[in-house]
């Protein structure tokens, strides 16, 4: 890195480079520079879409982000999304309606805040009440995330090894269903 080396040494408002003490504030006002310099070379969000097929139907889905790599849950919980959709009224033969649109939406913004790169991919499970439920079953653990029409969010959890089971309401144990989730990966 010479020339921030020399970029530092031609600052005139920092005259302490130029002096004896310029050894102790060398590393201060390199990370400050690097800092500085990095905050220009932001990355710029990108507009992407990626088109999925359901049912005869093409569904292109479309968001912004920084162009890294796309988790491996990614793909797979979109599809599953995308076959909610295509669902037809009635799809359960016991009088089961369409799923609803916004509690999908709700569904995909809430969970994206919540995976890591290295979460398992949830199964997209519809509900004959036009709901949807994530689900997870690893590591001798049943993990539901519920999301259903008047309802508040919620998730079910059951240890199948020691038996335990508890349901909480979400947004306020968001930090639970994170920890949850990590034990699962």
């Amino acid at each position: 890195m010479p020339t921030v080396g020399t970029a530092e040494l031609t600052l005139q408002e920092r005259g302490i480079l130029a002096s004896s003490a310029s050894a102790a504030y060398l590393d201060h006002f390199s990370s400050a520079d690097r800092v500085l310099v990095s905050a220009f070379q932001q990355p710029v969000q990108v507009l992407r879409k990626r088109k999925y097929y359901s049912r005869g139907q093409a569904f292109t889905i479309q968001w912004q982000d920084f162009g890294q790599p796309l988790p491996a849950w990614f793909d797979p919980l979109m599809q599953g999304f995308v076959d909610l959709l295509t669902l037809a009224p009635n799809w359960d033969s016991y009088h089961a309606g369409m799923i609803d649109q916004k509690l999908i939406g709700d569904a995909m913004n809430f969970i994206h805040n919540i995976l890591t790169p290295t979460s398992p991919a949830p199964r997209v499970v519809p509900l004959s009440s036009g709901g949807l439920q994530l689900e997870w079953h690893r590591n001798g653990v049943d993990l539901e995330v519920v999301f259903d029409r008047g309802e508040q969010p919620f998730f079910y959890c059951r240890n199948r090894v020691t038996g335990e089971e508890s349901e909480h309401p979400l947004p306020a144990n968001r930090v639970l269903l994170i920890s949850i989730i990590a034990n699962l990966e």
